[in-house]
């Protein structure tokens, strides 16, 4: 394989495909990113849950062929390379010669043929969303997926197709968060519903532009997903099992109600969380009044008292949280205000926008201690 391509253009590529590399394997060859030219360039990363490979790159094909370098190894040689065009020259012993201008190095390479290239997945009926509104919906929804793996299946994000639209749902066991998409091109009879891993949106989050007019497209078929934009694929295992049944949580009844300004909300709360940094496990309470709600912490190290005006409607109420989990949801919301429901002091609270519909957190509170 003989090929000159852009130092630039390369690198764009593989810092997105080495988010897919193995780093922890007994197998070698998926810790390597596999440069592919054909009648066009492609470089790929797989670690056997996921997969990403790239669009055609730009550059000069002299020899087609293909060969699988360490990604670690490989990218920081690309970084360091002098700006300009990079020569990469392997032999049939995957001896690979990279080389721009006086500046040359030679690695061993792993042979192309031996690289486990991503799962095939059929491309003829799809679903079609905005890019930056599906950025959106991972960016409001990641944060709240268990890390605890003894239910692999809450280790990922519920995707809905439901009533023409697309829906992200995760669950930690303490909160569920759940983001709609604005609009989609979806006939609204399909109905669907497959887990997909965090880290697999994570990287989506990661690669999805935020343009308001780029596409995102796709594509299920039995156990894999495929994400299509328009310079990047990846290909994604499903995780298994039943997820939550989260339609039936969210109640719209409701004994207190609460609208308030968000980022005031979030100051207060943030505040009062400085006293319990050191104790997860120690609460802020709410003590919702008339026309006020007042947030305090009382630890070892202190007490903290903020108080904060409200549009409050229904009973007075004391309720107590883990404080990061209300600031988590705070801090992706969009809204200038949020609207609060209880149904008592120890049942679940559910936090929206105040004016925006399609997005919407439930959060378990703690018992009041004495």
């Amino acid at each position: 394989m003989k090929i000159i391509v852009d130092k630039e253009k390369l690198l764009e590529n593989l810092n997105v495909v080495s988010h897919a590399v193995a780093s922890r394997t007994t197998q070698q060859i998926l810790e390597c990113v596999l440069i592919k030219a054909e009648h066009s360039l492609r470089v790929y990363g797989n670690d056997l849950e996921l997969g990403i490979e790239s669009a055609d790159i730009e550059a000069e094909i002299e020899e087609p062929g293909m060969v699988a370098l360490e990604a670690k190894i490989f990218l920081e040689i690309a970084r360091k390379m002098p700006a300009g065009h990079i020569q990469i020259d392997a032999d049939r012993q995957n001896i690979t010669k990279i080389k721009n201008g006086r500046t040359e190095f030679k690695v061993l390479g792993q042979p192309g043929d031996e690289f486990p290239l991503p799962e095939k997945v059929k491309q003829d009926s799809g679903f079609e969303v905005s890019s930056s509104d599906f950025k959106e919906m991972i960016r409001q929804t990641i944060f709240s997926v268990a890390v605890d793996e003894s239910k692999p299946v809450l280790t990922g994000e519920l995707l809905q197709i439901k009533d023409g639209l697309v829906h992200l749902v995760s669950v930690d066991g303490f909160r569920i968060s759940y983001r709609r998409s604005k609009e989609a091109e979806i006939d609204p009879q399909i109905s669907k519903a497959v887990v997909v891993p965090a880290k697999s949106l994570n990287e989506l989050g990661r690669i999805l532009p935020s343009d308001g007019e780029a596409r995102l497209r796709f594509y299920i078929q039995d156990n894999h997903i495929l994400f299509e934009t328009a310079n990047h694929t990846l290909i994604s295992r499903l995780l298994d099992g039943e997820f939550i049944r989260y339609n039936q949580i969210f109640s719209e009844d409701f004994t207190t109600s609460i609208t308030i300004s968000r980022h005031q909300f979030l100051m207060g709360l943030e505040r009062a969380s400085l006293l319990t940094r050191d104790n997860k496990n120690t609460p802020v309470k709410l003590s919702i009044g008339q026309d006020t709600v007042v947030i305090t912490s009382n630890t070892e190290t202190g007490t903290s008292f903020d108080e904060t005006a409200a549009d409050i409607d229904g009973s007075p109420l004391e309720i107590a949280f883990n404080p990061r989990y209300l600031i988590d949801a705070l801090r992706v919301i969009d809204d200038e205000n949020v609207a609060l429901t209880f149904t008592g002091a120890l049942s679940p609270c559910i936090l929206r926008g105040a004016a925006i519909e399609y997005y919407k957190y439930l959060i378990l509170p703690l018992r009041l201690r004495n």
